[in-house]
């Protein structure tokens, strides 16, 4: 949920202003655009806290929303098991 919600929300800025591409966001924020890229599709698991609060600022969200998702993402995913 957390991927999907940066996503709409990066798709939505985007629509008014380009500079809101996955790879501007990503390098205004610190992190690779590949990377950011696996976030939203879900293919990584969230961010740490910091990295989680710039996206929110970059993007105008709550941060404690983000970060509450990041929790819910990190409880749902599955453990292995050695």
């Amino acid at each position: 949920m957390l991927g999907k919600t940066l996503r709409q929300q990066r798709e939505l800025l985007k629509a008014n202003d380009r500079s809101y591409s996955l790879r501007q966001v990503a390098l205004r924020v610190g992190i690779e655009p590949a990377y950011l890229s696996k976030i939203e599709r879900g293919d990584m698991p969230p961010p740490g806290e910091e990295t989680i609060k710039k996206l929110a600022i970059e993007l105008s969200l709550d941060s404690d929303v983000l970060l509450a998702l990041a929790v819910s993402a990190n409880k749902s995913a599955p453990t292995l098991r050695p």
